[in-house]
């Protein structure tokens, strides 16, 4: 995640989207701002008041600067300045509670949170719940404190959780904003209402930074203004953005949370307070919002935020929730859309933000923009006029259309009005694209000159898997099999690939003890618990380059292109949230990379490959002596040592009770593997692989002092044109440890694949270190990962 939002932050500062800075060498007006010697109007301003300027608070600053300096250097457990009695004493006559100024919103968090949630107290947090809020929370988990996450303002699974944790915790804490952040829309007031009344346990902490100042009686904020029940409400406010000071300020029901909070609420104990000049400012801030004198500011607002919403309306421009919040959130789909969009709002001369992954899925981005104070109506009229068309131009450019947005948004169908091109098509005039729902409907040589050197995807091996996979009754081995290749008008195939659309576990990849925590869950109560229908190039038992790129053909790129919007389509066909296009390997182009981001796809590391291409020896003594001499001695003394206890065979079952005796030391290995975190295969696949040719069975048989012997180990490997693909094991964990058996029937694999003449052997993924000693390397794996919600990704976060 590092490395990816870094990337995205490189980009982002490479295109001056973020990271700039304001140039202050002259004066302009407040409405606008210079960047790099070019004027443009301000939009991405959250001073929805544009109190900044206000003489009052300028004052106020002066004239806490003249008195007491530019700071007070103490602890508040010691010693508070006197302009904070003055500041708590008017905030509590806004909000008509008891409450307390931080020197930050996020201080103001990591002081309450950790202090009024109990012992035995369950949190719910809101899927789009602010970072700060969430980073909070953390904290909590570490305390054994249960979290949950729910999808985005749904008040129906609130409810659900709710009922599910009732019984079993004192209070249930449900953690949202007034106003998010991003997509600008309400926290659902009336279900909130209604749910705290018919719920004693139900209690609520609400963030309502952007919510707070604009609007309520005395600026107290959206929820002041619509939730009716304030008594287990806990609210944060910031005393920046339409306060135009600095801090925040925690609301409380009443004086003996406040007090508890204050007297043990760690960032309020330990961090430094806010300064004179800021308390000054936030001082003459709260008499303002007092006094009648806002009313005429905040009717201004008013009027302006009404005349955006008519202007949008007038457009068809779309918005993920209309509102009468000065926040405005336009739907578009991938980053990059919203990049050309911003990139050429500024050429125009308007300053706008985007709001993108990791603040909000990949795919649903957008434009987010601020109407405050500082601007007028011509400006907010001129900027839309321009957006729309830029919008239209932008959306036929990256090859999308307003009914994709409407539908990965969720939202009504639009056109935007004047707009001569609407959902017209780009034409791939030099590029073809057919898809396939079988392998059969494909040439067998043409799909083998390009795959049958490449792991296991050899034209036969997709036969075999289309008839396991197909038409099950258990959803976890149904899949869904699409070919699709693209071709040149030379008829030359520029990409070429397999997909398929199957129902994978969320924590995939996740650390082996989140993994056991939610394979519990799973067999207890629902066996298909944080899962999730994904569309991947290639499939859940194969492994290979899966996408066949020409990368020396001029038209890859479009190629790419191409197969990044008909994985989108098959995703929405099928109802799948996510899409992975896997394998690469150590050397991949170096744009690629960012091509695939522009296109809304993460770089995800896999796990390591683990090689041998040195099979070219002629015994164990050649062998070892290609060895390093600490690998020499491990093989020796771990392996040869064990040798003659064991008899390998690689005749397939006889009979149906000996593929169930296979299939139990499948089972053994797969009920101890987490780090790879798939269903079970199918009894159904150990047949069809005993069954084909192009599989090898290797079978550990231990001899025991009556020469009898025990079945101990099994691999399925995969051969095809020189490759052999180890790719299962089966173990009897009764006799591994003694005896080595996994590092024994690794090293047999390797005798097996030099004994057929072939010269590379593929040992997958895991047991590095074992598979190290015998003389295997690594080898980088990555894939691209695209979610159209990360709702499942947040929950396992909390796990």
């Amino acid at each position: 995640m590092i490395e990816t939002l870094n990337q995205i932050i490189e980009e982002g500062t490479k295109r001056k989207l973020v990271h700039n800075f304001i140039s202050s060498n002259s004066r302009i007006p407040d409405s606008h701002i210079i960047i790099d010697n070019h004027k443009m109007v301000n939009f991405g301003s959250c001073s929805y008041l544009g109190l900044e300027k206000h003489n009052n608070l300028r004052q106020g600053v002066i004239n806490a600067v003249s008195k007491y300096g530019t700071q007070f250097s103490s602890s508040r457990t010691y010693l508070s300045h006197s302009l904070y009695q003055e500041l708590e004493d008017n905030l509590c006559k806004i909000f008509k509670r008891p409450v307390i100024a931080t020197a930050s919103t996020t201080l103001g968090h990591l002081a309450t949170i950790p202090v009024v949630v109990g012992k035995n107290d369950a949190i719910i947090l809101d899927l789009q719940v602010h970072s700060s809020i969430q980073m909070t929370v953390q904290q909590l988990k570490a305390k054994k404190i249960p979290v949950h996450i729910i999808k985005h303002n749904c008040s129906e699974s609130l409810e659900h959780k709710i009922k599910s944790l009732y019984n079993k915790h004192d209070k249930i804490w449900y953690f949202a904003d007034g106003v998010y952040s991003m997509y600008g829309d309400y926290a659902p007031f009336a279900a909130l209402d209604d749910l705290l009344d018919r719920y004693d346990k139900l209690h609520l902490y609400i963030d309502d930074a952007h919510g707070m100042g604009w609007t309520g009686e005395n600026g107290s904020g959206v929820v002041c203004k619509h939730l009716k029940n304030k008594e287990k409400v806990i609210l944060i406010v910031s005393l920046n953005k339409s306060f135009a000071s600095a801090g925040g300020c925690v609301v409380f029901p009443d004086t003996k949370t406040e007090k508890l909070v204050r007297n043990c609420g760690s960032t309020y104990i330990f961090s430094g307070p806010i300064q004179p000049p800021m308390l000054g400012a936030a001082v003459a801030s709260a008499k303002l919002h007092l006094s009648n004198d806002i009313l005429s500011i905040q009717s201004k607002l008013k009027d302006l935020v009404r005349f955006t919403n008519n202007k949008l309306d007038e457009l068809n421009l779309p918005q993920f929730q209309k509102t009468d919040s000065p926040l405005f959130f336009i739907p578009v789909g991938l980053p990059k859309i919203c990049y050309d969009i911003i990139a050429k709002m500024k050429d125009k001369g308007f300053f706008l933000n985007t709001a993108s992954f990791p603040a909000v899925p990949m795919r649903k981005s957008g434009i987010r923009f601020m109407v405050n104070t500082f601007l007028n109506k011509e400006q907010i009229n001129e900027m839309l006029d321009i957006l729309s068309t830029i919008y239209a131009e932008t959306i036929v450019e990256n090859e999308t259309s307003y009914a994709k947005i409407s539908r990965t948004f969720g939202i009504p169908y639009f056109e935007l009005k004047a707009d001569n091109s609407k959902d017209k098509e780009v034409q791939q005039d030099n590029l073809t694209c057919q898809i396939y729902e079988s392998i059969k409907n494909l040439d067998e040589h043409q799909w083998n000159e390009k795959f049958i050197k490449n792991g296991t995807l050899s034209y036969a091996n997709l036969e075999l898997l289309e008839k396991i996979f197909t038409n099950n009754n258990t959803p976890e081995n149904d899949w869904k099999f699409y070919y699709l290749k693209v071709k040149d008008n030379d008829n030359q195939i520029v990409l070429m690939t397999f997909i398929t659309v199957a129902l994978t576990k969320d924590d995939m990849f996740s650390q082996t003890h989140i993994s056991k925590k939610i394979e519990k869950e799973r067999r207890k109560n629902n066996p298909h618990y944080l899962t999730s229908k994904t569309v991947l190039t290639g499939s859940l038992v194969t492994k290979g380059n899966h996408v066949y790129i020409d990368y020396d053909n001029p038209n890859w790129k479009k190629a790419l292109s191409i197969l990044s919007e008909n994985l989108t389509k098959i995703q929405d066909n099928n109802e799948a949230t996510k899409i992975m296009i896997r394998d690469f390997y150590d050397s991949q182009l170096n744009d690629l990379e960012t091509i695939m981001l522009e296109k809304g796809f993460i770089k995800f590391k896999l796990p390591n490959n683990m090689v041998i291409n040195n099979l070219q020896w002629n015994n164990v003594d050649d062998y070892l002596s290609t060895l390093s001499h600490k690998n020499r001695y491990s093989v020796k003394k771990e392996i040869l040592k064990h040798k003659s206890n064991f008899i390998v065979d690689f005749n397939k079952p006889k009979n149906k009770e000996e593929l169930k005796t296979i299939y139990k030391l499948y089972e053994n290995v797969y009920d101890k593997s987490f780090m790879f975190n798939v269903f079970k295969l199918p009894l159904e696949y150990f047949k069809k692989m005993c069954e084909s040719k192009n599989y090898d069975i290797i079978k550990l048989h231990l001899k025991n002092s009556e020469n009898e012997t025990n079945l101990v180990g099994v691999m399925f490997s995969h051969v095809d044109d020189n490759n052999y693909n180890a790719l299962l094991v089966g173990l009897n964990y009764e006799y591994v440890y003694e005896y080595n058996c996994y590092k024994q029937i690794l090293f047999q694999t390797m005798l097996r694949a030099n004994y057929l003449g072939c010269k590379k052997l593929d040992l997958a993924f895991t047991a590095e270190l074992e598979k190290k000693k015998i003389g295997a390397q690594m080898v980088n794996v990555f894939a691209y990962i695209q979610s159209s919600e990360h709702l499942n990704e947040s929950i396992i976060e909390f796990i």
